[in-house]
């Protein structure tokens, strides 16, 4: 049987659709390996303002959200 694995969250805002399907490509491509240690989840969203993402979020603790843009 195998053994369960800790999923680790991460928080993003994306400046588009694109980046938002890049992470989920890749969140579906680490969850799939045999070798990773944890699961990921990504909280992605479309957001141009990342500051208005961070304020949107409801998180206990120190957490970081990442902003990713396509140049």
């Amino acid at each position: 049987m195998a053994k369960r694995k800790t999923t680790k969250k991460y928080y993003f805002s994306v400046e588009g659709e694109t980046e938002q399907w890049y992470l989920k490509w890749l969140q579906d491509l680490i969850n799939e390996t045999e070798q990773s240690i944890y699961r990921v989840s990504f909280d992605c969203s479309v957001q141009k303002n990342p500051l208005k993402r961070a304020k949107s979020l409801v998180v206990t603790g120190k957490t970081e959200i990442w902003h990713l843009i396509c140049g």
